[in-house]
């Protein structure tokens, strides 16, 4: 089937994101990646991440997905025989555990199932319950991309874990830029996310941020075979404002864009954006008569949103029809395939994308007799949230 005159659909899945015209033609440039136009580029690209991390610290951009970020954090930050807890509350939780034993981890799992995230006190207690002398690293997701949960206690967490002496590891790769996420004021040691999700730039570079020199300690003691994720070399030519091996020169320029327009807006209302436009969707399918997958507000991930499927209709059926009418949403995954799909709330949706979006998936819900009545209420939604003046297009 040839689609090449079909238009792209609608990005609403968890990543990639839709992406702003100005970071897709700055993508059209490449230069020498050790001549002093790619050191300023680093440099800038840097400065912006620090200022989405909310960290002093060193951020590296890696060219591979967040995946790869992952990997690197756990090849660099984790010894075999290390105690590493950590809290499973989804897929990537999971995938987590699977990086620390592949390492030789002895990873403690703390499991919450699929509908909630963990909170301190419960946390706290179980681990306590278990009577743990030493715990060398605890790593986390912070959102959880499948099905949808937010670790919202991490900055207790993270404080109270501390004293055990432990590293702080965090995977944020579907919320940064998206909902609030401070490394350095919530004691995070290293932290990664990736550039296809809320900060609007193209698939396949990540990064990761070393906040803390007891964080450069450990991995100056860490012995791993990987030469491409080794952030010893990272840092060395981070210092003359390069990369150990040729990355994606064109994608930086992207990145650069796409960060300065987060500057432009100001984090805290590109944050609020996601938050209010996330909100707008699931009150309007809620009052379509769909079901929230998770039913917390605590709980429930503001970048990645769930929902159950009608009843009596077929997954596979409903995201054809959904791709049929030029948006593309998720299934779930593992344990939860077929029983919830998932929007992804992410990046450059403006309000134009999500009345597509809403109306989409209410026309779908309606044809298989799902929604009795489609009332205006449900549109009103979409038009009264809030949205950067930047992306309005208010008249004066």
């Amino acid at each position: 089937m040839n689609l090449d005159l079909a238009p792209d659909p609608l990005l609403a899945v968890p990543g990639p994101s839709q992406i702003p015209p100005r970071v897709m033609r700055a993508m059209m440039r490449v230069v020498d990646h050790r001549s002093p136009h790619f050191h300023r580029l680093y440099r800038d690209v840097v400065e912006g991440l620090q200022y989405v991390f909310r960290t002093s610290g060193d951020v590296y951009p890696i060219t591979a997905s967040g995946t790869g970020a992952v990997e690197a954090m756990v090849l660099n930050f984790v010894k075999p025989g290390d105690v590493v807890l950590v809290p499973v509350f989804g897929s990537f939780s999971r995938r987590l555990v699977n990086h620390l034993r592949r390492v030789g981890a002895e990873v403690v799992e703390v499991d919450y199932g699929w509908s909630s995230a963990p909170t301190y006190e419960d946390l706290k207690a179980r681990v306590e319950s278990m009577g743990l002398k030493r715990i060398d690293v605890f790593a986390t997701v912070y959102n959880e991309t499948n099905p949808g949960l937010t670790f919202r206690d991490l900055p207790k967490v993270a404080r109270w874990i501390k004293s055990y002496g432990a590293l702080v590891l965090v995977d944020n790769v579907s919320a940064l830029g998206g909902d609030y996420f401070e490394v350095d004021s919530w004691g995070i040691d290293v932290a990664v996310s990736s550039s296809q999700k809320c900060l609007a730039a193209p698939p396949v570079m990540s990064f990761i941020a070393v906040a803390t020199k007891e964080a450069y300690r450990k991995a100056e003691s860490v012995n791993h075979p990987s030469i491409y994720f080794d952030i010893r070399l990272m840092r060395r030519f981070a210092e003359r404002f390069e990369t150990p091996f040729t990355p994606a020169v064109n994608y930086l320029f992207a990145i650069r864009e796409a960060l300065g327009i987060i500057r432009e807006v100001g984090l805290e209302n590109w944050i609020r954006w996601h938050i209010e436009r996330g909100r707008a969707i699931v009150n309007a399918l809620v009052k379509a008569g769909l079901e929230p997958f998770v039913s917390n507000d605590y709980h429930r991930s503001n970048t990645v949103l769930s929902f159950k499927y009608p009843t009596a209709v077929n997954p596979e059926e409903f995201r054809k029809t959904m791709y049929r009418l030029g948006v593309s949403i998720s299934d779930a995954m593992d344990d939860i395939k077929g029983k919830a799909f998932r929007i992804g709330n992410m990046g450059y949706l403006t309000r134009r994308d999500v009345l597509t979006l809403v109306a989409a998936i209410v026309t779908v819900a309606a044809m298989a007799n799902r929604v009795d009545e489609v009332g205006i209420g449900i549109f009103e939604e979409v038009l009264r949230y809030w949205e950067p003046p930047q992306f309005s297009v208010d008249e004066g």
